[in-house]
């Protein structure tokens, strides 16, 4: 069986450049552990619960990449409309579900043919 690589690519603003990085084998604990901070992020009801939940899984996402990046280069990697997607893919993927596939808009500047 070949071995899925998670990969997350984050911007280091001091140095210019994005750096991406690749999650060694993730294990079966690794995976209830998802599940379960995925449980918790559903349940959020509120603003205060929703950082918290989102705080926790990039915790776990720092983790699961065996700290090759910190917390808060993970936070300053991302603009304020990319950490969910981010979060949100990197969990998916460990938790072995395909990332949801966007389909491509059409850019309504373009002449519409009849």
């Amino acid at each position: 069986m070949t071995q899925k690589q998670i990969a997350i690519s984050i911007w280091f603003e001091e140095e210019k450049k994005h750096k991406t990085f690749i999650a060694p084998r993730t294990n079966a604990k690794t995976l209830y552990e998802a599940f379960e901070l995925d449980e918790k992020a559903a349940a959020a009801e509120n603003a205060k619960d929703i950082v918290k939940s989102l705080n926790e899984r990039i915790k776990f996402i720092v983790r699961v990449f065996q700290n090759q990046f910190t917390f808060d280069q993970f936070l300053e990697g991302f603009q304020s409309f990319e950490i969910a997607d981010a979060v949100r893919r990197i969990m998916m993927e460990v938790m072995g579900f395909k990332t949801a596939e966007t389909k491509e808009e059409k850019d309504f500047l373009q002449e519409v043919k009849a």
